[in-house]
């Protein structure tokens, strides 16, 4: 490796610098100045701070997948609003614990970016709903801006009663997780879940049981992440029993062209079972259509009964 240090000892200040402050001088002289890579605690500092970095950028897009099935399915089927709550307020918590303990960004930055999309989720979830969405999502802006606010302030939230807060994130984390999985064992489907988010959070989760065991040693933290990825490792699992299984949703046709849901569906259904399922659905003395996706896949408008006339059902496929 000494071959390499006219190089290493000649880095313009550009990209000398960046790596000063990320590895520390220490490990910068040892794993870069010396090409000495025999080091091992520079070592896996070195893959922590990269594995951190990647983390934080992964998490910038993490949701998006997710936030992108939803708005172009018009359906947020399959998703607990309960998870999404909980999962927002944990994270709150361990950002404000990370950011007051001065722990290095690269440690916790993709908490950061999953707090918004977690609100623009929370948003859709309540969106999309059939209950009133306003009553709903008032009372969820007021308590997360209450707890922003408190965190923020050492005031409120004393250094120790924020510790004690991270410690409680464990069990909501763990809750956050629950909802999410026994919604997916009942139907069994997983809905308009991402795969992508799902095997990513693992991933992440796994990586953060590294980085943290490297850079903080924080047990709440490392505890906290432990066992979300196993969580994370069920969700994964249940993805891939789930993976050809769909939720069907059935609708009428009425004589004046608008789109009606039936009190007819099935959740849980094989892709190979779904023109079975239209064909069951076809009402007496109507007319049974070929399975179909609805244009404009979302919530049916809601139109009155019409009088006299056949109607026509079209099956859905919530993928």
């Amino acid at each position: 490796m000494a071959a390499l240090q006219p190089l290493t000892r000649n880095l313009p200040g550009i990209v000398r610098d960046p790596l000063v402050a990320l590895l520390g001088q220490e490990c910068y002289t040892t794993l870069v100045w010396n090409t000495d890579l025999a080091d091992t605690r520079c070592l896996k500092l070195a893959l922590s701070k990269g594995l951190g970095l990647g983390m934080v950028a992964g998490g910038a897009i993490l949701k998006v997948p997710q936030i992108l099935t939803v708005v172009n399915s018009g359906s947020a089927r399959g998703l607990s609003l309960s998870s999404y709550v909980l999962d927002t307020a944990a994270t709150a918590i361990t950002v404000a614990y990370n950011l007051r303990s001065g722990f290095p960004f690269s440690t916790y930055g993709e908490m950061v970016f999953l707090l918004a999309q977690n609100a623009v989720l929370i948003t859709l979830i309540t969106s999309y709903s059939a209950r009133p969405t306003v009553p709903r999502l008032v009372p969820l802006a007021l308590f997360f801006s209450t707890l922003a606010y408190a965190l923020s302030s050492t005031a409120i939230v004393a250094p120790p009663t924020l510790a004690w807060l991270q410690t409680l994130t464990i069990p909501i984390s763990l809750s956050s997780k629950l909802p999410q999985i026994v919604s997916n064992a009942r139907a069994g489907s997983t809905g308009q879940l991402s795969a992508f988010l799902v095997f990513n959070s693992l991933a992440g989760c796994l990586a953060r049981v590294f980085t943290t065991r490297t850079e903080t040693a924080d047990p709440v933290l490392l505890w906290g992440f432990a066992l979300g990825a196993l969580l994370n490792g069920v969700l994964a699992l249940q993805m891939l029993v789930y993976r050809n299984k769909v939720d069907v949703e059935v609708f009428d046709k009425r004589p004046d062209g608008r789109l009606e849901q039936a009190h007819v569906g099935a959740t849980g259904v094989d892709r190979r079972e779904v023109p079975a399922v239209a064909a069951a659905a076809a009402p007496s003395g109507g007319l049974a259509t070929p399975v179909k996706q609805v244009a404009g896949a979302g919530a049916a408008k809601q139109s009155p009964a019409s009088a006299g006339g056949s109607a026509r059902r079209y099956v859905r496929k919530l993928d």
